[in-house]
Order: structure tokens, then C-alpha cells, then sequence
């Protein structure tokens, strides 16, 4: 029995070297694709991704809410994340790469170094992680730890695990006050809905990553408290009127059973770029969102997993 614990640690720790060793650079990524120059090629000028917790697609699905937005936008049947836990998929989401966190060792939030095989889509676009709950103070170092008594937890923020958001940007993280009928986000959707000569006018990033608490997300909570945040999140703070332009994704990060093993997800995406009520059955990923947008603006691949991703077709109004 000591020897089989002693092999099982030994593994363990073999393990979390070697995650740590290879970081984001997990398998040799093909070249780049050339940066487009054909303006008719763009479909959004902005894109907000927002993110739900642990629900398998079936159980999703049968939502009233996520049914309803569904129908008003294209809906993937055939969605799945990358991995489990829930970390990878969020560093996925924005990096090209699940940086080698996986199984066991998926879920202990890290700090990637500032180099060529640590990129995020924040190196080609101006952009804001909003984080609900998040105790980081503007103008200050950001904060790195988790605030879980107040519903808030770093490995939601995947900004934040790269060193050079930690050193440079870490003011695009920005905090978000659910209590707030004024709050960051908020403030910053109706500064953009103003006259470009009003002082106070300011477009909204190009790429948006909102990333709910751990209440509001369905996390510590259920599907339909997640679902009831969701619907007024759209109906009030971002509401139709105030997105022209804005392709949203909503998605979940992994599934759970009964299709915890395919990990097979909701998700849809909404705007007036669009076909409404589109039903898509080719398998997508996390990694294909990514590559979609990278595509859109006319960015390289930043890793292995957007690399060899599809560029998402067939579902555009022309």
C-alpha cells in the first residue's frame, strides 16, 4: 500500500511539472493564416462573450428563457467545451489554449509568464474582462486572490491569470457592482449610446468578456437563478436598442450529466449580423468562437487549439 501511494504521488507531482514546463504551448501551432484586408469580410465591430456555469445542453435547453433566445438567434446543438474543469475552457476562450491545466490539476488557477507562447485576443484587440464581484480597486495592483464570500472567483476572470494583463492591463479588468443601477458596465453601454460630441461618449471595447459571480453564473446557485440574471441582463442592461453591431455569445464553460463526458453545452449567438432562429448541428468548441472572432477582425491564430479550429459559417445575414 506505501508503494502504490508513493508511485501515485510521485505521478502527481511528475504531473504538475510537466503541466507547468509545457504552459500554453501544448502542441506546435501552424502558421498563422494572413491578416484580411476586405473590409466586407467583417461581420461585428463588437463582441461580448458571456459565460454560465455547468450545465449539460439538454437540461439547458428545456430553460423557457435560453429556449426563447434560441429562437431569437442561432443556436449550436452540437456545442461542446474543451475540458474539464472549468478553468481551461475560460483560459481556452481567450488564449487559443487550455496552457496544459486539465483533470486534477485543472482547477488551481495559475499566472502565465509574458511571452511569445502566452498571448490572449487582448494583444490585437482594445478590450474589458467585466467581473461581478471582483474586490480589485482602480488606479491599484489587481487583486489575484478569490473573494468566495462574496461570490467571486479568479479562474472566472481569465485575464487575469496572464502576467502581462497582471503588469499592463490589469485596468481593463473592471469591477462590476450587481447593486449597482449605475455600475461599470452599465455606465459604459449608455456612454456609448450618447452623440460622439457629448463629452462622456465612448464606443465600447471591441471584445467584451463578462464574467458573472459565481450566484449569478448558476455556479453555487442553479440553472434557473443563472437564466433570470441572464434575461435581465439582456432585457436591461444590455438591452436590443443598445447593441447594433455587438455579436453576444452566451455559452456555458463545461457540461454536467447526464453529458458530463461529451461535454456537450449550450450555446447561442445574438445580434443584427445574424440569421434569427438558425439552427447549427456541425460540431463547434470554445476553440471555434475564438477563431470566428480572430477571423472577423483579422487577427493571427494566437495558439494550438484556435490554430486548427473552423471559422463559424453559414449563419450570417449577408
Amino acid at each position: 500500500m506505501k508503494q502504490i501511494f508513493k508511485e501515485r504521488t510521485l505521478n502527481i507531482l511528475f504531473a504538475i511539472m510537466f503541466a507547468s514546463h509545457l504552459g500554453c504551448a501544448q502542441q506546435p501551432a501552424p502558421p498563422a493564416p494572413p491578416q484580411k484586408d476586405s473590409a466586407s469580410t467583417r461581420h461585428f465591430e463588437h463582441v461580448l462573450i458571456v459565460v454560465l456555469e455547468n450545465q449539460a445542453y439538454v437540461s439547458a435547453i428545456k430553460d423557457p428563457y435560453l429556449k426563447q433566445l434560441a429562437e431569437e438567434g442561432v443556436e449550436f446543438t452540437n456545442f461542446h467545451g474543451v475540458e474539464h474543469p472549468s478553468y481551461p475552457n475560460y483560459l481556452a476562450m481567450i488564449s487559443g489554449s487550455t496552457c496544459g491545466m486539465h483533470g486534477l490539476l485543472g482547477d488551481d488557477q495559475k499566472t502565465f509568464p509574458d511571452d511569445s507562447q502566452h498571448k490572449t485576443i487582448g494583444d490585437g484587440l482594445d478590450w474589458k474582462n467585466y467581473a461581478e464581484s471582483y474586490p480589485g480597486v482602480p488606479g491599484k495592483t489587481p487583486y489575484l486572490g478569490d473573494d468566495r464570500p462574496h461570490a467571486y472567483a479568479r479562474k472566472h476572470v481569465p485575464f487575469l491569470s496572464f502576467e502581462k494583463v497582471q503588469k499592463h492591463a490589469y485596468k481593463n479588468v473592471v469591477s462590476v457592482n450587481t447593486n449597482d443601477p449605475h455600475n461599470a458596465f452599465i455606465t459604459d453601454v449608455e456612454n456609448s449610446r450618447k452623440d460622439p460630441k457629448d463629452s462622456k461618449y465612448k464606443a465600447l471595447p471591441a471584445y467584451m468578456f463578462y464574467s458573472p459571480n459565481m450566484n449569478d453564473d448558476g455556479h453555487d446557485t442553479n440553472l434557473g437563478t443563472a437564466s433570470t440574471w441572464l434575461k435581465n441582463f439582456l432585457v436591461n442592461w444590455f438591452p436590443p436598442e443598445a447593441r447594433a453591431g455587438t455579436l453576444i455569445v452566451v455559452t456555458f464553460d463545461e457540461s454536467e450529466p447526464p453529458e458530463r463526458k461529451t461535454n456537450h453545452i449550450y450555446t447561442v449567438l445574438l445580434g443584427d449580423m445574424v440569421t434569427k432562429g438558425k439552427k447549427i448541428n456541425e460540431r463547434y468548441d470554445h476553440f471555434d468562437v475564438l477563431r470566428t472572432i480572430e477571423d472577423n477582425f483579422g487577427l493571427p491564430t494566437l495558439n494550438y487549439g484556435d490554430a486548427k479550429a473552423k471559422v463559424i459559417k453559414g449563419i450570417w445575414n449577408e
